[in-house]
């Protein structure tokens, strides 16, 4: 299971999958630290498609891998740049933008002064409640852009068969690929 996908956008969806397995699996084990850091990435990468789907609609999608990837000399744009064109764009509100920011505030003092601090960590666990909600409001408004997508019909999103395990399988053997090790349907 080397290579990775031949696309940016195609490695960057498979990320899905590989992040929302590993948080499973930092649910099922207790590890608190990695799981807040898997939340951060999901949320952001969630905005990040969100913008994708929202400049598709608007018929602005020449531009759309410097989101989804970052190459030596190339556009960069972090997490606090993408709450920011997500708010101006009107896919989050201002309190949510504040939530997330905090959040990411608060990922980031758990990394980076975890020492320094007198964090505990059992400290950690209420804060997973929040970063839960937070996900489910990003994933919903992917979802809402996705089906304004299949309704309009523009940009990427297309609906797809229910039942199409070779689609299924693809999909796995993607997220098999990002993560370096084999998964199954759970």
């Amino acid at each position: 299971m080397t290579g990775s996908p031949k696309h940016p956008m195609a490695d960057f969806i498979a990320s899905f999958g590989a992040a929302r397995h590993l948080l499973q699996q930092a649910h099922e084990n207790g590890s608190l630290i990695e799981g807040i850091v898997l939340y951060v990435s999901l949320i952001d990468g969630f905005l990040r498609t969100a913008i994708i789907l929202d400049k598709q609609l608007a018929g602005q999608s020449d531009d759309l891998d410097k989101y989804v990837q970052q190459v030596p000399g190339g556009a960069r744009f972090t997490e606090k740049a993408i709450y920011d064109e997500a708010l101006r764009r009107g896919l989050i509100d201002a309190k949510l933008k504040a939530e997330v920011v905090e959040l990411y505030e608060h990922r980031n003092a758990i990394v980076h002064r975890f020492f320094l601090t007198g964090l505990r960590y059992t400290d950690l666990e209420p804060y997973l409640g929040r970063y839960e909600l937070v996900y489910a409001q990003v994933y919903g408004v992917v979802r809402e852009l996705e089906d304004r997508q299949i309704r309009e019909g523009k940009g990427m999103t297309v609906r797809g068969d229910d039942d199409d395990t070779e689609e299924v399988a693809s999909s796995l053997a993607d997220v098999a690929r990002k993560l370096g090790f084999p998964i199954g349907l759970s």
